[in-house]
């Protein structure tokens, strides 16, 4: 659990650090005097413990409502050397998980972070399609991907889509969604998970799962990059699996849902145009920070003996092509009028089995190795400005 110290007292700062130093499975990011230094990146946060008194209360309960409602995966434990029932009333009417006298034991402490039932590691891995023109192919492969997935390993998948498009993942395999996704994000922290799994699309008797978003709902929820954040936290809690369909624009929900990827499939074509396409891709991961080894090409419609080869491709782009899909129409159109996969209705053609060994490629990926690298700036602000330089 990475652990930040907030207390404007040196003494009792050195205090505390002392105290984690003695519990397991703690790991101390920063120990600072107050909540206003710019070296805070609360994504990279579990657990804050904070001073408070009656003097600084009201500053700093406003800072953690602020905080919880910006960044659901943050826990708080309060210390303070002033104890009354006002004080500690209102602390934990906050959502802090406790508040500690000072000075403070080690294994006090450490009753109160086994408290935290978000201890565990989110165990769901997010996985991006992304292109930045449409047309190439991403919701045939985002589908068929979640098919093979959960067909693989019995693991529960869904499919976030964010593409704000009439032609959506529910539409393309004849899912109903009960509920509007305003709807969805007002109760997906208070509901226990079948009763939210109950809310959302599912695919058959599968373990597929769908969650769409169009243009009005995305207005109406005012999705913001925290706001992504907190679903996909959310989600990953739920779920082994998130694929995510993104609309091909560069705006603050698609560098959210970037940021908060294990994965990248980006797809292309085997043409020229497509390629200068992908080369600017290439360039705006590169500005934004993106680990490259975590951006996986695949080349969708592919036909042999073609005159771009992939060789062409992979010498243009200075990227290893991690898979390619058969440009096999008539199979794929006849799964998308039966509103089926396409291994459903024709399991031995050669797009049936590409899209099975992309899964099987992708559950072999070291995903830790990968995500292991520093990745993105997380200041929206500034990945904006300089996604426009030059």
């Amino acid at each position: 659990m990475k652990t930040l110290i907030i207390d404007k007292n040196p003494q009792s700062r050195e205090s505390t650090i002392n105290c984690l130093k003695n519990i397991q499975d703690i790991e101390l990011v920063n120990s600072l005097d107050d909540f206003h230094s710019d070296d805070i990146n609360y994504n990279e946060i579990n657990l804050i413990i904070f001073d408070i008194d009656s003097k600084n209360s009201n500053e700093i309960l406003e800072k953690i409502s602020f905080l919880k409602n910006q960044f659901e995966h943050l826990n708080f434990i309060a210390l303070s050397y002033e104890i009354n029932s006002s004080l500690v009333n209102e602390t934990l009417k906050k959502g802090v998980v406790d508040f500690l006298l000072k000075p403070v034991l080690p294994s006090i402490l450490e009753m109160s972070i086994k408290k935290i039932n978000t201890f565990k590691e989110k165990k769901g891995k997010v996985i991006t399609v992304y292109t930045n023109k449409g047309g190439i192919g991403k919701t045939s492969l985002i589908t068929n991907l979640a098919w093979e997935i959960n067909k693989q390993t019995d693991d529960r998948v869904c499919i976030l889509d964010l593409t704000y498009s009439s032609e959506n993942i529910n539409s393309y395999l004849n899912i109903k969604q009960k509920y509007g996704l305003d709807y969805i994000l007002s109760n997906m922290q208070n509901l226990a998970e079948q009763s939210f799994l109950s809310l959302i699309g599912k695919y058959q008797n599968s373990e597929i799962y769908t969650i769409e978003a169009n243009e009005e709902t995305i207005a109406q929820s005012n999705l913001t990059m925290q706001t992504i954040t907190k679903i996909i936290n959310s989600l990953k809690n739920i779920f082994d699996y998130i694929l995510i369909d993104t609309s091909s624009t560069t705006n603050e929900c698609n560098i959210s849902v970037l940021n908060n990827s294990n994965l990248i499939l980006l797809l292309i074509l085997a043409n020229q145009t497509s390629v200068k396409n992908t080369y600017k891709s290439f360039e705006l991961f590169d500005k934004i920070g993106c680990n490259n080894d975590k951006i996986k090409l695949i080349v969708n419609r592919f036909i042999e003996n073609q005159e771009l080869t992939l060789s062409d491709i992979e010498n243009n782009l200075k990227k290893e092509i991690f898979a390619t899909i058969p440009n096999n129409y008539l199979t794929l159109i006849d799964a998308i009028n039966q509103e089926k996969n396409v291994d459903e209705v024709n399991p031995n053609s050669n797009i049936a089995k590409s899209y099975s060994k992309i899964a099987k490629d992708i559950l072999q990926i070291d995903f830790d190795k990968i995500n292991s690298k520093a990745n993105f700036d997380y200041n929206v602000f500034n990945l904006l400005k300089r996604m426009g330089e030059e």
